[in-house]
């Protein structure tokens, strides 16, 4: 079984800053914009659309977030007008008004391997449009997380806000901040319970809006009984072919000109994970053509374990870039079981939710190699750093997440 850490909360003065299209974050690199696919498809042309604007970039590249997200960043600050209409020409914006507040995650496979116990895909397209249509639900904040799970376990080990876990032939349980307080329920039953409980939400922080997730309300959300739980254990995450279809990680999580480029010879829509990956239905036999334009598609590879901050020039905290000592170390990544995580100052964006080696801002290549070589003969981290569940700091794009084992 996995444990799910309860988010670690913190003081707050202020509603979140999370980055959106009507709400830009103003980085040391310029305007940072982030877009909410739901879980939803996304069409490789919409890809190329955003990298344009982008382009001018000395690095051009979409950013995939631990939330399946897509997040733009070095656009020009403040925002201009058509770079707002470019954005939302793309179809990636469906409702202006409830861009921030579409966070849902969902099992990237679900209804394609024969794997979980129903497809989630109906249930998610449901929940997304429920939430648009909800005027009220508007409040709920850019933090709020959505997990639907098809009984599989791949995003429910994970935080949450709001849960589902289908858990045979038209059933499920909804969850509300973890497995400990849940209900049994109809599987067509469980959207409206969501929303439900999303309204008691709002309805219970009444304005305050240094509440962001359902673990910090005073007392337990929705009606008696619930129940306890046990989620299913985590799974391996796939990678390469599965059936017909193909799961490729993207390195770095920075979706660059050359990847899409490949992925349009291949497909014209793609489903983005939690996981910095990306989904191509009927791909399995493109691999090859996508693993030469630097996509991944087997566990061999370094990129599947090394993980870096955003660095200079984004973040003015750091100390480097990040990205191009990442790049440079690949090659030479010795062998092991840990991730290992570049970060450009104490902060420590964007660390993995499980150990890790701690490579903190190397002076080089020989000192980021030498800190990876001592932390790798025992496969413990040279220091594990828990992280805490959405303290993103988004002058750099990227965030801190809690602890989790498997």
């Amino acid at each position: 079984m996995c444990r799910v850490t309860a988010p670690t909360s913190r003081p707050r003065q202020a509603a979140d800053a999370c980055p959106g299209v009507g709400r830009p974050f103003s980085a040391a690199d310029g305007s940072i914009v982030r877009l909410r696919p739901a879980s939803r498809p996304v069409r490789v042309q919409a890809l190329a659309e955003l990298l344009e604007l982008a382009a001018g970039q000395a690095d051009p590249a979409i950013q995939l977030t631990s939330r399946g997200a897509l997040q733009l960043r070095g656009l020009p600050d403040p925002l201009p007008p058509g770079h707002r209409d470019a954005i939302r020409a793309t179809g990636l914006v469906p409702s202006p008004t409830h861009e921030l507040v579409r966070n849902l995650v969902a099992s990237p496979l679900s209804g394609l391997d024969g794997r979980g116990h129903a497809d989630v895909r109906p249930v998610t397209d449901l929940l997304d449009a429920a939430l648009c249509a909800d005027v009220e639900l508007t409040r709920l904040g850019g933090r709020f997380l959505f997990a639907l799970d098809d009984g599989r376990g791949d995003v429910i080990c994970d935080s949450f806000d709001l849960g589902l876990l289908t858990t045979g032939a038209g059933r499920c349980v909804v969850l509300a901040g973890g497995p400990n307080r849940a209900w049994e329920l109809p599987l067509a039953a469980a959207v409206p319970r969501m929303i439900a409980l999303a309204h008691e939400f709002v309805q219970r922080i009444a304005g305050d809006e240094s509440t962001w997730h359902v673990d910090e309300l005073t007392e337990p959300l929705g009606p008696e009984p619930a129940t306890e739980i046990n989620v299913p254990s985590r799974p391996e995450r796939p990678l390469g072919a599965v059936g017909e279809h193909a799961v490729v990680a993207v390195p770095l999580g920075l979706l660059r000109p050359e990847h899409i480029v490949a992925l349009a010879r291949v497909t014209d829509r793609v489903r983005v994970t939690p996981w910095r990956s990306l989904v191509i239905e009927d791909a399995a036999a493109a691999l090859p053509e996508l693993e030469a334009a630097g996509l991944v598609t087997h566990g061999g590879s370094p990129w599947t374990r090394l993980h870096a901050c955003t660095g200079l020039p984004g973040c003015a905290r750091s100390a480097l870039d990040t990205r191009s000592l990442a790049r440079r170390l690949a090659p030479v990544l010795p062998a092991g079981r840990l991730p290992v995580h570049v970060s450009g100052c104490e902060r420590r964006c964007g660390t993995p939710s499980t150990a890790y080696v701690d490579v903190l801002a190397p002076t080089s290549l020989d000192d980021a190699l030498a800190t990876i070589t001592l932390a790798q003969p025992d496969t413990t981290p040279r220091r594990v750093v828990p992280s805490i569940r959405d303290g993103r700091d988004h002058s750099r794009g990227e965030g801190k997440r809690e602890t989790a084992w498997t």
